[in-house]
């Protein structure tokens, strides 16, 4: 997983603890750079108690690689912890991407990073710069609760842009603050921030608008909403759509006047890459779907947003490339951000004109008219007349076969699918979701597709496993799905064939 030998960084954690064994991998990484104008910075006070070491432990590693070592070594010494404080490393070219949107702010403002943890979204940002060297000293905070993590930022920093300074370490100390931006009443004024807050759940606090949000993340953009002219951020991307983010929503519409949000899905490649350190699930994968905001509160009202982009793990360069392509611009509201793509943008409006949802088919008690959906979508969904040996479902009961089968067309084809990613994307397809899917007017039942997805029913039976159980679905054949939107949404069949692709690219 890494470039250094992890069980000689245990051994060096285990003996000196982190902020010891922390100072000592920097020490020996300065004493091998062999740098006389870097000499003076081992001999600040900070840099008591550290031993050199037999091995540069960082010597051929980003800062992003960096990072992740520090996000390892922080779960390794206390796993409990480091769950709890939900603080996940940015990828070098995620943070590249993030620094890359601040050419588009105003120059010569002040920026601050107000969770910085070792520092790789503030060093992409500092080395955009025409003069790193005096944007650093002059033009940017870092502020973290962490001493050691802004320790090991404010060393890195020293190393890669000291120019024409030869005290930079020591001046630097001013812009290294050790704080808590959420409650501190003592923050250096600043214009822009670039962050990746903590994922958290946390208990509501009401000094915050955000407080139903109950995390972190939605507190830290709110404060940074309320006290900067423009920001940068990734976190989670359940802010656009979960209920609980309404005031969230509301807060970013009402505050900032250009706004950009990209959606990341987490399948078949993930934007954080890598695990979750300290996690005490069996599958250590980091699953988070992320999205980025891009906000200013001057220039004119736009807001504009990508659907849930998915990307195989070769194109990942591409698709970061040219991820602009994909925004697409449409009018938010507190209740959602819809998640759309241009070529769906026709159906989306007849959808919010639509009059009739499938709630209105659903009957709220048993009767004999009935279809199993399978929860946990990923490429497709499905809407079943028969049982499923499965243990998460939802079950609609139906007034009669009309109703029935009106449903039993649309929940087969990319229709649903579509609703769901537009307006939710999560683990589950979520009752909420699937009961409002609005019910396009002038459908005729056809008996021969009827026939057709009551067959593939039985022929079509797929089998995944989850947390070691089998969970069974149907998954109908790519034509016959095509034949359903066909029937249905004529204009829009090409566009619904790329809907359940792994790749936008």
């Amino acid at each position: 997983m890494f470039k250094v030998p992890i069980q000689k960084l245990n051994i060096v954690l285990d003996e000196f603890g982190i902020e010891n064994g922390w100072k000592s991998i920097l020490a020996t990484h300065i004493r091998q750079m062999n740098n006389p104008e870097l000499d003076y910075v081992l001999k600040q006070k900070e840099f008591l108690d550290y031993k050199i070491l037999d091995i540069d432990l960082i010597g051929f590693l980003s800062i992003g690689e960096i990072s992740a070592l520090y996000e390892y070594s922080l779960a390794y010494v206390d796993s409990k912890k480091r769950k709890e404080d939900g603080q996940y490393f940015t990828p070098d070219d995620v943070a590249q991407l993030m620094a890359k949107k601040s050419l588009n702010f105003s120059v010569n403002k002040i920026w601050l990073d107000p969770c910085s943890g070792v520092g790789n979204l503030s060093f992409w940002l500092i080395k955009l710069q025409k003069d790193p060297e005096k944007f650093l000293n002059s033009k940017i905070y870092l502020i973290d609760k962490d001493k050691t993590a802004l320790f090991i930022a404010r060393t890195l920093f020293t190393i890669n842009f000291q120019n024409k300074n030869k005290n930079l370490f020591f001046d630097l100390a001013p812009k290294f603050l050790i704080m808590d931006f959420l409650y501190s009443e003592k923050l250096p004024k600043f214009d822009f921030a670039i962050l990746n807050p903590p994922y958290v759940g946390v208990s509501a606090d009401y000094k915050f608008e955000t407080a139903e949000a109950c995390d972190l993340y939605a507190y830290f953009i709110e404060r940074v909403i309320k006290l900067s002219k423009g920001f940068i951020s990734v976190s989670p991307q359940n802010f656009t759509n979960g209920q609980k983010f309404q005031s969230f929503r509301k807060l970013l519409i009402d505050k900032m006047k250009d706004i950009s949000i990209y959606c990341f899905d987490n399948v078949p490649d993930n934007i954080f890459k890598g695990i979750k350190f300290g996690s005490i699930n069996t599958n250590k994968a980091n699953s988070t779907r992320a999205g980025i905001i891009v906000a200013k509160k001057n220039g004119r009202q736009i807001f504009r947003i990508t659907p849930l982009l998915r990307w195989r793990a070769a194109e990942r360069k591409k698709m970061l490339d040219i991820v602009d392509d994909y925004l697409t611009e449409t009018k938010p509201t507190s209740i959602i951000f819809p998640k759309i793509q241009k070529e769906f943008l026709a159906l989306y409006q007849e959808a919010l004109n639509s009059k009739f949802f499938l709630i209105h088919l659903v009957s709220q008690n048993p009767t004999p008219y009935k279809l199993v959906v399978p929860s946990t979508p990923r490429y497709f969904i499905s809407a079943l007349k028969t049982d499923v040996n499965r243990s998460s479902f939802k079950t609609l009961y139906f007034y009669n076969k009309k109703d029935l089968n009106l449903a039993y067309l649309l929940l087969n084809s990319s229709y649903i699918y579509w609703w769901w990613r537009v307006n939710d994307g999560g683990m589950t397809i979520s009752e909420k979701t699937l009961l409002s899917l609005p019910i396009p007017e002038n459908i005729e039942i056809n008996k021969n597709i009827i026939f057709k997805i009551e067959k593939s029913e039985s022929i079509n039976r797929v089998v995944k496993k989850n947390a070691g159980k089998d969970n069974e679905n149907v998954k109908h054949s790519q034509g016959l799905v095509e034949e359903i939107n066909k029937i249905i949404f004529p204009k829009f069949v090409s566009a619904f064939s790329l809907l359940h692709n792994n790749s936008v690219i």
